[in-house]
């Protein structure tokens, strides 16, 4: 067992957290409506599309690492693209319904890059990195599916 830190540096966390405000963020105005600046539909929509984005920012980080002679095979420059599809796909949905796709999106995401991490095709400090990123942000989904169905 090596000792590397749990991220690789205070950036890589700071960095790696700061793109996870934003679902926190939707998760106080779901709760707290009133303090949002924007309509709700608007802010609802901008989590999902949020999420969308960052869904298939994890595509191209697995497409990075294929073309550098990482882990994978050609395959996955198709299976990444699915993050791409699947986000697009949440943006034409009903709200609920688009948060659940991202949820499970995003579940798959950092199923696939511990997996990577644990067989060592991908630095171990990534993969626990994507395994605390992608519980928090499926945890922050779900609170905001759960919150939606009492609020709203």
């Amino acid at each position: 067992m090596n000792s590397l830190p749990l991220f690789w540096s205070r950036t890589v966390a700071f960095a790696g957290l700061a793109g996870w405000i934003p679902f926190l963020l939707g998760l106080v105005i779901t709760i707290f409506p009133d303090l949002s600046p924007f309509e709700a539909v608007v802010f609802e929509r901008a989590i999902v599309g949020y999420g969308a984005l960052i869904l298939s920012f994890l595509g191209g980080v697995r497409w990075g690492i294929r073309l550098q002679g990482g882990a994978g095979t050609d395959l996955t420059y198709i299976v990444g693209t699915f993050g791409s599809v699947a986000g697009f796909i949440t943006l034409l949905l009903p709200i609920n319904i688009g948060l659940i796709i991202l949820v499970i999106g995003f579940a798959i995401h950092g199923i696939w890059d511990v997996a990577a991490g644990m067989s060592g095709r991908v630095p171990q400090a990534y993969a626990r990195l994507r395994a605390v990123l992608t519980w928090l942000v499926c945890l922050t989904l779900i609170l905001i599916i759960i919150a939606r169905l009492f609020v709203g």
